[in-house]
C-alpha cells in the first residue's frame, strides 16, 4: 500500500452515498495492519496542530495523523462534521458528551488501544486523552475540510461555549492537560 492508494480508496468513500459507514468499513480492513499504516504515515510529524498534522484534504474529506504526546488533554470539542478514528498506537481515552439544554452532559468514555476504530456522528463532543507512557497516534478521518468547517469548543474548567479559534483551543488544552480528570468526568 502506497499513500496516494490509501488518500484514493477513502476520496472514493468520502463521495459514497453513506460516507461514514464506507470509511468506517475502510478503517476496520486496516486494523491488523496498524503498523504499516503507521509506517506508511511516518513522514507527517503528527504533531504541531491539525494544519501540520493534514496529508489530504477536499471539501468532503480530511486525513490527518495525529499524535497526542503524553499527558496531553484536549478540551470539549466538535468537528463540524463525522469523524472517525483507527487508532495505530499508544492509549487514548475519548470522554463523550451530548449537549442538554446549551449544556454538556457526559454520555460515556471510549479507550482506544491499537487497531481499536471509533466512529464520532456529525456534532458530537468528546474530550481526548493520551494516556499510558508512549504517545497516541492515529488516522483520523473527516467528513469535510477540518481546517475550514464551523467548528465548537468548551472551556473546561467553566464548560462555557465558544467558536473554536486555534489560540484559545491551546489555551484550553493546556488547562485541561493540568486538570486530574475531564470535565464531568
Amino acid at each position: 500500500m502506497k499513500v496516494h492508494e490509501l488518500v484514493e480508496t477513502f476520496g472514493r468513500a468520502g463521495e459514497s452515498d453513506h460516507p461514514t459507514d464506507a470509511v468506517c468499513e475502510i478503517l476496520e480492513s486496516l486494523r491488523g495492519r496498524v503498523e504499516d499504516v503507521e509506517k506508511l504515515l511516518s513522514f507527517i510529524p503528527g504533531t504541531g496542530g491539525n494544519p501540520r498534522q493534514v496529508f489530504y484534504r477536499s471539501p468532503q474529506l480530511t486525513l490527518l495523523k495525529v499524535c497526542f504526546p503524553v499527558g496531553r488533554r484536549t478540551p470539549p470539542h466538535t468537528h463540524g462534521t463525522w469523524a472517525a478514528i483507527l487508532q495505530l498506537s499508544g492509549e487514548e481515552r475519548n470522554t463523550l458528551y451530548e449537549r442538554e439544554h446549551g449544556k454538556l452532559r457526559k454520555t460515556g468514555e471510549v479507550t482506544l488501544t491499537p487497531g481499536a476504530v471509533l466512529p464520532l456522528a456529525a456534532g458530537a463532543v468528546h474530550v481526548v486523552e493520551c494516556r499510558g507512557d508512549a504517545p497516541s497516534l492515529g488516522l483520523h478521518v473527516y467528513g469535510g475540510d477540518i481546517l475550514v468547517l464551523p467548528r465548537r469548543v468548551w472551556d473546561p474548567e467553566t464548560l462555557e461555549e465558544h467558536p473554536l479559534d486555534w489560540a484559545l483551543y491551546e489555551g484550553f488544552a493546556q488547562a485541561a492537560s493540568k486538570a486530574s480528570k475531564a470535565p464531568l468526568g
